[in-house]
């Protein structure tokens, strides 16, 4: 057996039975009334690799998978109202997708004050996937006057 002198990265797998859960509001008009042209972050899941929204999708996840891999996932549900769902700040139709991460704190931002908000909880979750940009052109804003998705974390019991 090899012997680890440096380091903590190789090959394993653990199961830790401390999940964190998650729920992604993503802004996209007609996601409820007319999913296949929804538009802004249209994250549609279609299983065809050839179109837009499925491969939106899948540049979320591995945004999100940069810092901790999804272990348990939805598909994306559209929303009349994402308000009525639970948003923070977002309103009007959208999409909502749960995941879970079985890292610890993988998203806390300890560099927020408030260490009880969402900001804190998801905190790295806003700073670094703000700016990404989808297959269809559409940037991820995650905070300011143009905030097209949002992110929080929740307890389940």
């Amino acid at each position: 057996m090899t012997q680890k002198i440096h380091g903590t990265s190789g090959a394993h797998q653990n199961l830790t039975a401390d999940l964190q859960n998650y729920v992604v509001y993503a802004s996209s008009p007609g996601a409820f009334s007319d999913p296949v042209n929804a538009t802004e972050v249209n994250i549609l899941v279609t299983n065809s690799i050839a179109d837009e929204s499925q491969k939106n999708f899948e540049i979320l996840i591995q945004g999100i998978g940069l810092r901790a891999m999804p272990v348990i996932m939805n598909d994306p549900t559209p929303i009349e109202d994402l308000s009525l769902e639970g948003a923070p700040s977002l309103t009007g139709e959208g999409f909502k997708w749960k995941f879970v991460a079985e890292f610890p704190e993988a998203f806390r931002d300890y560099k927020v004050v408030d260490q009880d908000s969402r900001e804190a909880k998801v905190g790295l979750l806003i700073k670094e996937l703000n700016g990404l940009v989808l297959e269809t052109g559409v940037v991820l804003d995650t905070f300011g006057a143009g905030i097209n998705i949002e992110f929080d974390r929740i307890t389940v019991l």
